[in-house]
């Protein structure tokens, strides 16, 4: 992509909006919500330490290497996020008499997306672009279908949690937004191929922009109850 083409700019405009928003939401979870969700924090400094650890090394790395650990990052924070949908899928359960079931259910279903790219995706792993490639659309296609089920489970609780409501949302779009992207990459030329990298930028600055209005410092100013003379 050639820095005088328009696709440029708009996907650089968007890496450094991601990177920002990556920034606030991780100020806005060290203020106390990372007890409760230190999976999403340690995505977000992992995130910022691979995008840093990428710019520098594209500039001194061989492009064979830079694409190698492009795409291992990209399988790292994927599988961050596929692991968050079972997290959160876990917890939604509640003392619910099917969480023990639920968690063996989810624990097989880890293993599975775990194995099957070992075994059955052609090319070496971790080495071989096209095992890279179909390895991402695989955990962002399975981690869209999960949170499907979470947000299922979310909005028929009764004592549904609002917050966990919101977070699902921004994490469903953003997987999902992933695996559209990576499905549809092979069906773009070369000339053509940012179309679906702008797309999956795109879907992640609307999750971040989602988590970081989830995790927004509340005032209870609005909520307090007039004062009677």
């Amino acid at each position: 992509m050639s820095p005088r083409e328009p696709s440029f700019y708009v996907f650089e405009t968007l890496g450094w909006t991601s990177i920002l928003l990556l920034v606030v939401l991780a100020i806005l979870l060290l203020r106390g919500p990372f007890r409760k969700y230190p999976l999403i924090l340690a995505y977000c400094v992992i995130q910022l330490i691979l995008t840093a650890g990428e710019d520098y090394l594209r500039i001194i790395a061989s492009p064979k290497f830079y694409a190698a650990l492009y795409w291992t990052d990209e399988i790292l924070l994927n599988f961050l996020l596929f692991l968050m949908v079972i997290t959160f899928t876990y917890r939604a359960v509640g003392d619910s008499p099917m969480r023990p079931m639920l968690g063996k259910l989810l624990g097989a279903i880890l293993v599975v997306v775990l194995l099957v790219p070992i075994l059955i995706f052609k090319g070496p792993a971790f080495r071989s672009t096209s095992w890279l490639n179909h390895t991402s659309q695989l955990l962002s296609f399975c981690a869209a279908i999960l949170n499907l089920g979470l947000w299922s489970a979310l909005v028929s609780n009764r004592r549904r949690d609002r917050l966990l409501l919101s977070v699902s949302a921004g994490l469903g779009i953003a997987v999902t937004g992933a695996a559209i992207s990576y499905g549809v990459r092979g069906f773009f030329s070369l000339n053509w191929i940012w179309v679906p990298d702008v797309f999956m930028s795109a879907t992640f600055v609307i999750c971040m922009i989602i988590w970081c209005w989830a995790f927004r410092p509340r005032s209870d100013l609005f909520s307090a109850k007039p004062v009677t003379l």
